[in-house]
Formats: structure tokens, C-alpha cells, sequence
């Protein structure tokens, strides 16, 4: 994931005005997982508001598990939570964060199907087929991914059950559309199971973010999925000459969230309108390569970032937003049964 140096970050356009409460500018506690995206989301999204108002921006220690965010919360550790899509569902439906006032946010300035009744959207994460274009010609869609004969090469998939189910599916001929239709049946479970046999002799597994950039480079992979923040950055950085595939590709949303019961209500809503100013989004979307949350940021952003965006309508149109409500309900169950057929 590319990161702009510290002084572009510390660069960030004045933050809004924001009128403190009566008695004094409320302190705003975080709790962001660690990780690549804990001192970008701090620093361009969440220090301007602190700024602003003289207060403070203090960090909460959290494991990323929803578990480790219930229980911060109970001890009022958090105000301000940035949470992928099934963190942010597992905490809304526990109630640990609160349900937001979209009266102050809008929800017609975000993109289109990223919002939830309790998160808002700050980066569009997208996984999706990618490629050399030194050694692949053409655009190859998911049927190409499994046609071996067509395309000899090993292929690389994620080590996990969520995407690979939904991946498969479409490789077996079912729209995005009726995707998860299909998986909530037993026969659609077994479907894409019967169609992740017909390519297993020949996936690399992967389980880490920087690994199929580095598989398609050795070319030990011929094609892989991947997270398109990935291939961009090693476009960028290591002037690789990668590709993705929009058509069918996965997105998942990341979002800011307000500690339930929080007593800085106010002012987490407060740092949540000045994190969402468009020049900030863009800011947050070129250091980490996700897609802007608010739509209009995506013109922001320069060319080249701009062309890779998950969030440009043009790679937004044609993608799958995974089923956070599936996953949850169905998560623990599809992961057992994809360990167990791995281990066959």
C-alpha cells in the first residue's frame, strides 16, 4: 500500500471550523486495528479535528477483533472506531457502536451502496483479478481464471472462504447479481465448492496483502487475485506493468464509527464531519490506495491514482459488494468447511 511521505501528510488542508461545546472542545479517543492504515487514518483523517479545536487525539490499544472493541467500549476506551465491513457489522450488531445521525453527514455525498446505518464510508477496498500484461494478453475474466488449457500458469488465490466462494460462482457462469442468491442454498455452497476442485492442483495460497504483487513479479503466479491497492502500489513503486480486472472484482468498505454511549457523542460526530471534507478523502485515499469514501474526492486525485480508484464509477460499476450480513451469519461455518477441504 503506498503512503505519502510525512510532510504530505502533515499537509493537509486547514480544518472547517468547529464550534467547541460550552465547556471546552471534547478530547476524541481512537481505536484503529494496527496496522498500514492506523497512522494514515490518525493523522490526515482524525489530528485536523483535533487541531481545530485544541483537544486532544488520544489511541486506544485494539486487537481488531470485535471481542477486543466490546470490550473498550464498556469502559468508554473509544469514541471514533475505523472498522473493515466485518468488524464494523459484528460491532453494530452488539451495539457497541451507535447508529449515526446522517442528518449531519449526508448520506448523497457517499458512494453508491457504502453506506450502513452505523458506519460511514472512508476507503473502498476492492480484491480482484490481476495480471502481467508483459505475459497475459487481453482482459481475462473469471472463467479465463480457471481455463488452464486456454492460459497454462498457476494461479493465486486468498487462503479463505469469503471471496473464494463468490470468485467461483461467477466462474461458473452465475452473475454477480445472483451471488449470494445462490450461496444462501446448500446446492450453491456445494456448486462452488465442486468448482474450487476443478482448480485447486493448481493455486499458489496466499494470506498476506504484499504476496501476490511478489508472486506475479517472480512469476511464480501466471494470474492471482489481489487487492487493487496492491498492484497499483507496486505499479507505482516498482514501475511493474500489472493489471486488473474491474468486471466481477469484490469491494469492501471501510468506515468510522461512534463508540456507543460514548460522553464525547458530540464531538466524535464533529471529528466525523471534518474527516469527511473532500480534499481529506482524497489525502486518505492516494496514501493508501482504497478507493475514497465521498464520491466527489475521486476527481480530486491524480491521474494516475484516479485511473486505478476502486471508487471511480467506471471500476465501481461493474464490481460485487460483499455481503457483510452472509459473511456474519454464515462466516463460521463456510470457514470450517473450507479449512476441512484444504486439508483433504
Amino acid at each position: 500500500m503506498r503512503v505519502l511521505p510525512l510532510l504530505a501528510l502533515v499537509a493537509v488542508a486547514a480544518a472547517p471550523a468547529v464550534k467547541p461545546e460550552a465547556d471546552g472542545p471534547q478530547p476524541v479517543v481512537v481505536a484503529v486495528a494496527a496496522g498500514p492504515l492506523k497512522d494514515v487514518a490518525r493523522r490526515v483523517l482524525l489530528k485536523p479535528y483535533a487541531d481545530a479545536t485544541g483537544t486532544s487525539l488520544g489511541d486506544a490499544a485494539w486487537d481488531g477483533s470485535p471481542d477486543g472493541l466490546k470490550t473498550i467500549g464498556a469502559a468508554h476506551g473509544f469514541d471514533v472506531a475505523v472498522l473493515d465491513g466485518p468488524a464494523l457489522t459484528a460491532a453494530c450488531r452488539a451495539q457497541i457502536i451507535d447508529k449515526l445521525d446522517w442528518s449531519k453527514l449526508n448520506r448523497d455525498r457517499f458512494a453508491p451502496n457504502s453506506t450502513s446505518d452505523c458506519g460511514a464510508p472512508t476507503g473502498i477496498a476492492v480484491t480482484a483479478m490481476a495480471w502481467d500484461k508483459d505475459k497475459v494478453q487481453g482482459s481475462p475474466n473469471w472463467g479465463d481464471f480457471w481455463d488452464v488449457a486456454k492460459r497454462p500458469g498457476r494461479r493465486g488465490l486468498q487462503k479463505t472462504a469469503r471471496g473464494n466462494l463468490e470468485i467461483a460462482l461467477m466462474a461458473d457462469g452465475v452473475s454477480p447479481g445472483d451471488v449470494y442468491r445462490t450461496l444462501r442454498s446448500n446446492d450453491g455452497v456445494d456448486r462452488a465448492f465442486r468448482k474450487l476442485d476443478q482448480l485447486r492442483p493448481y493455486v499458489e495460497w496466499w494470506d498476506k496483502p504484499g504476496q501476490p504483487a511478489q508472486s506475479l513479479a517472480s512469476g511464480k503466479v501466471l494470474l492471482t487475485t489481489a487487492p487493487a491497492a496492491g498492484i497499483a502500489q507496486a505499479n507505482a513503486t516498482q514501475h511493474r506493468h500489472f493489471a486488473v480486472q474491474w468486471g466481477g472484482s469484490l469491494t469492501e468498505v471501510i468506515s468510522l464509527a461512534v463508540a456507543h454511549g460514548t460522553p464525547h457523542a458530540a464531538g466524535a460526530m464533529d471529528a466525523l464531519t471534518v474527516a469527511f471534507d473532500i480534499a481529506r478523502q482524497a489525502l486518505f485515499a492516494e496514501a493508501t490506495g482504497l478507493g475514497p469514501g465521498v464520491k466527489d474526492a475521486v476527481a480530486l486525485l491524480p491521474a494516475e491514482a484516479k485511473a486505478a480508484s476502486p471508487a471511480l464509477q467506471a471500476n465501481l460499476q461493474p464490481a460485487l459488494a460483499i455481503d457483510e450480513g452472509f459473511w456474519a451469519d454464515n462466516h463460521d461455518k463456510l470457514e470450517a468447511r473450507f479449512a476441512a477441504w484444504l486439508a483433504k
